[in-house]
């Protein structure tokens, strides 16, 4: 069966976990939990599931990190599995769901999602759940006071008639030093975000990118209206095989992309999805190992511009948005 041919990925098993659960299979359902439950990473009352061979966080003033894409994703695929279940959640589901909901919402941006755009509607759906499976109608009003050492002071009030409301305000000074106290019944979220900028860091690419024009040299009427984009892509990590891949192609000043040679490319090479824009070409690939995959599509000339400066090829790890990319220039 697939649970015993899954292995003990811990993506499958959760993935696997809220299948179960969605089809009522409640003792497959609940032994696979029982086997993530070893396997939770458990701080500060909440829990959690990560890669094995997780990389260290740097270590940079104010950094609060946020978990990789798939570590979201399969922790909200556990919280929906323990909240899927007939006719209601347990006390003890509902009490590990707590300490996930937990975790997940800290991973939360302060725009309301996440990482990306898998693990936001994952995310977003196991967190909505949560909400319908713990909402009490009648709960009761809370005040969140704010106050700085200095004379700063605001209130929040949180009561059934605006729970649901996100409220905000800008801290006055920063840095500062800020205290916040509850009074009331009823359970608040207290998020704070603090913007600034980072000398990025020094590391090495997991990937090696080439892209150039075919012709390469453009000498001629015809090349300087229509050529072709050529890609060559592999995976030089310290993993067998990369995750999901995202080829980003940024279209030169005047020129827009042939859709129908960007259409062929589905199918080949591992590209599984394109998306196209007035300046952009998106290949989703579902992964990129040591072995070099080269592809190239067309592009055309919209309308003349003078003095072109070149654009730019990216290619990132879907999963791991925020490690390093490789990128490489063209004209």
């Amino acid at each position: 069966m697939a649970a015993e041919k899954a292995g003990n990925h811990v993506y499958t098993r959760a993935l696997l976990a809220y299948a179960f659960a969605l089809v009522g299979k409640e003792e497959k359902r609940r032994a696979l939990l029982d086997s993530l439950d070893k396997e939770a990473v458990k701080e500060d009352g909440s829990l959690h599931w990560q890669r094995p061979g997780k990389e260290p966080e740097p270590d940079l003033p104010f950094y609060h990190p946020r978990a990789p894409s798939a570590e979201v994703e399969m922790t909200s695929y556990v919280l929906l599995a323990y909240l899927t279940t007939q006719p209601a959640p347990s006390q003890d589901d509902l009490s590990i769901a707590t300490q996930i909901a937990k975790w997940i919402s800290k991973q939360q941006n302060p725009n309301g999602g996440f990482s990306s755009t898998q693990d936001t509607v994952v995310a977003l759906q196991a967190l909505s759940r949560y909400g319908a499976s713990t909402y009490a109608k009648s709960g009761g009003a809370s005040t969140v006071t704010l106050q700085s050492t200095g004379n700063f002071q605001a209130q929040f009030q949180v009561d059934h008639t605006n729970r649901l409301l996100l409220q905000r305000m800008a801290l006055p000074e920063v840095p500062g030093d800020y205290t916040t106290g509850v009074t009331g019944e009823g359970c608040v979220y207290v998020q704070t975000s603090l913007r600034y900028n980072v000398l990025p860091k020094l590391c090495e690419a997991p990937f090696a990118l080439e892209a150039h024009t075919v012709p390469k040299t453009c000498d001629s009427p015809r090349a300087h209206r229509t050529f072709d984009i050529a890609i060559s892509i592999s995976y030089t990590g310290k993993r067998p095989v990369s995750n999901m891949v995202i080829v980003d192609v940024k279209m030169l000043s005047g020129f827009i992309p042939v859709k129908t040679s960007v259409r062929n490319l589905e199918g080949h090479n591992h590209i599984h999805r394109t998306e196209l824009s007035t300046n952009h070409v998106l290949l989703y690939m579902e992964q990129v190992s040591n072995v070099t995959q080269s592809f190239s599509f067309s592009v055309e000339q919209d309308f003349p511009v003078q003095s072109l400066k070149p654009a730019l090829v990216k290619v990132y790890d879907y999963y791991e948005t925020g490690g390093c990319g490789s990128s490489a220039g063209g004209t």
